[in-house]
C-alpha cells in the first residue's frame, strides 16, 4: 500500500493542469463530446458579482471553417448573480487539450452580457457560485 501510495505521489507533479480542474456535475454536460470544468480556486465573490475560471475540453478539434483549430478553451467569466447574466473578460484557445498546445487569444467584448438560461451548464455554474453560504 506504501509503495502504492509512493508512485502516485511521484506522478503527481508531471500530470498536466487536471489537478487544478473539477468538472461539473450537470445534466447538461455534453457528455463524449465535451466536459466542462471549473478551477475552483479562482472563485472570488465581490458584492454582486463572482469571477471564476472555466475550461472547455473538447473531444476532438473544433473550428473547421474559421480554421482556428482548438480543441479546448479556457475563459474567466463575470457572474451577475442576482441579475442572471454573466460576461466573458478572458478568452484562450488552445490546440491540445486541457488547455495545453499552442494558444490563441479570443477576441472579448467586455460591454456583452448574456443571459444565463434555465437548462444550460451557465445555469448550472451559476447556482454553483451564486448560492448563499
Amino acid at each position: 500500500m506504501k509503495r502504492l501510495l509512493l508512485i502516485l505521489l511521484l506522478l503527481l507533479p508531471s500530470t498536466p493542469a487536471l489537478g487544478e480542474w473539477l468538472a461539473i456535475d450537470s445534466p447538461y454536460q455534453s457528455h463524449g463530446l465535451r466536459t466542462v470544468y471549473i478551477d475552483p480556486s479562482t472563485i472570488r465573490h465581490e458584492g454582486q458579482f463572482v469571477t471564476l475560471s472555466e475550461l472547455r475540453d473538447y473531444r476532438w478539434q473544433q473550428g473547421g471553417i474559421t480554421g482556428r483549430r482548438f480543441q479546448s478553451s479556457m475563459s474567466q467569466k463575470e457572474v451577475d448573480c442576482p441579475a442572471r447574466q454573466y460576461r466573458i473578460l478572458t478568452y484562450t484557445d488552445f490546440v491540445g487539450t486541457m488547455g495545453t498546445g499552442d494558444a490563441r487569444n479570443g477576441i472579448v467584448e467586455l460591454d456583452a452580457w448574456h443571459p444565463i438560461e434555465t437548462e444550460t451548464i451557465n445555469h448550472t455554474l451559476w447556482g454553483m457560485v451564486c448560492k448563499k453560504p
